[in-house]
């Protein structure tokens, strides 16, 4: 009897914060299969903006920043989201405006010319990106987003104990479609597919939890907006001063304080796994190449690279093009569970009651 109850209500609650967060599941999940092949979407639309012929020697990053400050209005916050890595590379930067407002802009760093410029809902992958994190609603759409990744993980787990006798079956491919069967084709292709994608959801709504708290928090204060401060050193020594710091470190990015005093902080990589990205490890500092502060990740705490592990296990980008295939195809999984579970719903509560009635 007490496990009949129990049954139930688990049932109840697995019903409601699917119906609930359908809606949504079904939006979060077709773009997010999108995004996961965001970096491959814009380098084959902005081909032209990555790469440039190489020159003997580029202009210094005082000077291209100051190139690419020319092409913006205001005073934005500007940083370096991406250094050259090799002579044909282009140099990527971004202008903060506020939490919703930021500008990309692709430099050629031999001749300063501006080869793209877009903000980061003006291109495809950044609306995509700005609709599933936000709805294009700011906070109040990451709110949202968050509330439906805390459906989806109860969704997830009740569903695991509702359908936990059918595990072994779907696990071992005793359970048909019958995708002829009216009564059950939904309801099956329903327990099929989360019972498959079971530990990915509960991965992808736990990270996607984890992700959205930042978008919320970078979003309390949107009004405030950013502004640069002037820097009188020259970048170049600082990073010859990083590489030094940390044996074997290799800048990829550049970030000028966003306060008097504060440092500047020169992102990169070292020892640290691939896994972990090109921004792991970081060197801070001050503009009289003072070292505030060093980072090596290769030593970081085991929280700190928890932390760091939530962006790559959610996107899917730290692997290959057969990994990011799979992870497109498991994102899709929350929307065709909210589908079939809608459909069965429906059919429970409309169809056969209303030819229950009939009888």
């Amino acid at each position: 009897m007490f496990n009949i109850q129990w049954s139930k209500q688990f049932f109840r609650l697995h019903r409601i914060t699917g119906l609930v967060a359908g809606a949504m599941l079904l939006l979060v999940s077709l773009t997010g299969s999108v995004l996961v092949f965001s970096d491959e979407i814009d380098h084959a639309v902005y081909a032209h903006a990555y790469h440039v012929p190489p020159q003997a020697v580029p202009r210094t990053l005082q000077e291209q920043m100051k190139d690419a400050r020319q092409a913006l209005p205001g005073n934005p916050y500007l940083f370096f989201v991406r250094l050259p890595q090799v002579p044909d590379e282009s140099t990527v930067l971004r202008a903060e405006y506020s939490a919703d407002h930021k500008v990309y802009i692709f430099l050629n760093p031999y001749t300063g010319k501006i080869l793209q410029q877009y903000s980061n809902t003006g291109h495809f992958t950044g609306y995509v990106m700005y609709l599933h994190f936000t709805l294009l609603s700011g906070k109040t759409g990451a709110i949202i987003v968050l509330i439906t990744g805390i459906g989806l993980f109860l969704s997830v787990l009740t569903g695991l104990f509702v359908y936990r006798h059918a595990l072994g079956k779907v696990l071992t491919f005793r359970q048909p479609l019958e995708w002829h069967n009216r009564t059950r084709r939904w309801r099956n292709l329903h327990r099929i597919t989360g019972v498959w994608a079971l530990l990915f959801n509960l991965l992808i709504s736990f990270t996607g939890f984890m992700m959205e708290l930042k978008v919320i928090d970078a979003r309390k204060n949107t009004k405030a907006g950013y502004t640069a401060i002037p820097f009188s050193g020259e970048y170049e020594p600082l990073l010859i001063k990083a590489t030094a710091t940390i044996p074997g470190f290799q800048a990829t990015g550049l970030r000028p304080p966003k306060k008097a005093g504060d440092p500047v902080r020169i992102l990169g990589h070292a020892h640290e796994s691939a896994f972990f990205g090109e921004y792991a490890s970081s060197v801070f500092i001050d503009e009289n190449g003072a070292v505030k502060k060093k980072v090596d990740f290769s030593n970081a705490t085991i929280s700190d690279k928890f932390n760091a592990s939530i962006a790559p296990l959610h996107f899917g980008n730290y692997g290959g093009i057969i990994l990011k295939i799979i992870y497109s195809l498991f994102a899709l999984t929350p929307g065709v569970l909210s589908v079939s579970g809608f459909l069965i719903w429906y059919r429970r509560k409309f169809i056969i009651k209303i030819h229950g009635n009939r009888k």
